[in-house]
């Protein structure tokens, strides 16, 4: 069968990054309040609610993988060179560049090789460095992919099964991550057992459900875009309750039950799981919406921002520790002149737009540099011979 290409998803990805972004830019702004202020507590619990965006791209990862492979001939030996070659290549360059960077800005950092070795390797063993955890549990899952796309091309039938099932291993799981696995004493574990539990964010299994539902949609994609358009105000309707629902949770969390702001923020909780599947599915029918009236005059524009934005986006993600950097060095000097409380907090919206513009621009120039384009995610196209551009356009 001919692969299919989903518009929707690029943007998709287009404004998921811009939520990643949001959040940690709003985090920083959050840093400057005292705890249990109104500001603090507002900002709190607007992050809380943009903690969709972790889970949304890895729907969006398992959606896009079985899409293609699902109905068409599969060789797990071509996937891993193809996927590994394009994540495993940034993933330690981006290690490297970021090792380096805390480096040139820590007074009197050690670059003896006796101590960049250490650090190289923790860091690439467990993702440790900014953000890089996501690629991490990306190549978790190309590994376990062949066994995925097997199991649901075997039991077909069994979709919705798999799929309850699932979301009910979903919700444990982050029931145990909050209220069991959050009180260990890790003192007396070996160092394995102590990097899996510290490091358990970066765990597949944690994850399962966004790839396992981003998959089964694929296989039944018509109708449940159907079944969406058919109930899309019960969708919006029920994203508003869940907001309110996080928000409420997050002030009970904080005012009455008396817990961290790090525990009430935590994204890896049960009450985050079906409220990130509502965000998730109201971005895919924004998605599917703008990808009927994408070519239209009016539209252009913003879908060739849409365009550019989604293909960028891994980029994006990577570079984006730089722009924050520039961000929050910028910020804390404008704070420095004194000026009024409002003024903070409008440069909330343009430091979010700068960090997300600058990371795209990062990225854009990337990817269009030879070999560079490897770093964030795309293969190198060389120029043609003449004789191949003519064979190819015969």
């Amino acid at each position: 069968m001919a692969r299919r290409y989903l518009h929707e998803i690029d943007l998709m990805r287009a404004f998921v990054i811009l939520g990643v972004l949001s959040v940690h830019t709003t985090s920083f702004f959050n840093v400057l309040n005292n705890d249990m202020t109104p500001g603090f507590l507002t900002l709190g619990a607007l992050i809380t609610t943009m903690h969709y965006t972790r889970e949304t791209f890895m729907f969006v990862t398992g959606l896009v993988l079985f899409i293609t492979y699902y109905r068409n001939p599969f060789n797990p030996l071509v996937f891993w060179r193809k996927r590994f070659l394009l994540i495993a290549i940034p993933y330690i360059i981006w290690t490297l560049a970021y090792i380096a960077f805390v480096g040139l800005l820590t007074p009197g950092f050690d670059w003896s090789w006796s101590v960049l070795w250490p650090a190289i390797e923790h860091n690439l063993l467990t993702g440790n460095m900014y953000f890089l955890y996501f690629l991490v549990v990306s190549m978790q899952l190309y590994i376990v992919f062949p066994f995925l796309l097997y199991m649901l091309r075997r039991w077909e039938k069994y979709h919705i099964h798999i799929l309850i099932a699932s979301f009910v291993l979903q919700i444990s799981l982050m029931w145990l991550n909050k209220y069991a696995l959050g009180n260990v004493n890790t003192a007396n574990l070996s160092k394995v057992l102590y990097d899996l539990y510290q490091y358990r964010d970066r765990n597949i299994i944690m994850y399962q459900f966004w790839f396992i539902s981003g998959g089964i949609l694929a296989c039944h994609y018509d109708r449940v875009a159907a079944f969406i358009y058919r109930h899309r105000r019960a969708l919006f309707v029920s994203l508003g309750i869940g907001v309110c629902l996080v928000w409420g949770y997050y002030f009970l969390e904080r005012l009455a039950v008396g817990e961290s702001e790090g525990s009430a923020e935590l994204v890896l909780q049960p009450i985050m799981v079906p409220y990130s599947l509502l965000v998730t599915l109201v971005y895919w029918y924004a998605g599917m919406s703008w990808a009927k009236r994408m070519g239209r005059p009016g539209w252009r524009p913003f879908s060739k921002f849409v365009k550019v934005a989604g293909n960028t986006s891994f980029g994006i993600y990577l570079a984006q520790p730089f722009p924050l950097y520039l961000m929050e060095l910028t910020v804390n000097h404008i704070d420095g002149l004194g000026i009024p409380t409002w003024l903070h907090y409008a440069l909330l919206p343009v430091s979010i737009l700068f960090v997300y513009f600058s990371s795209m621009l990062i990225s854009y120039i990337f990817g269009k540099i030879p070999l560079l384009t490897y770093t964030v995610g795309r293969r190198t196209q060389w120029r043609r011979h003449k004789h191949e551009a003519v064979q190819h356009a015969a």
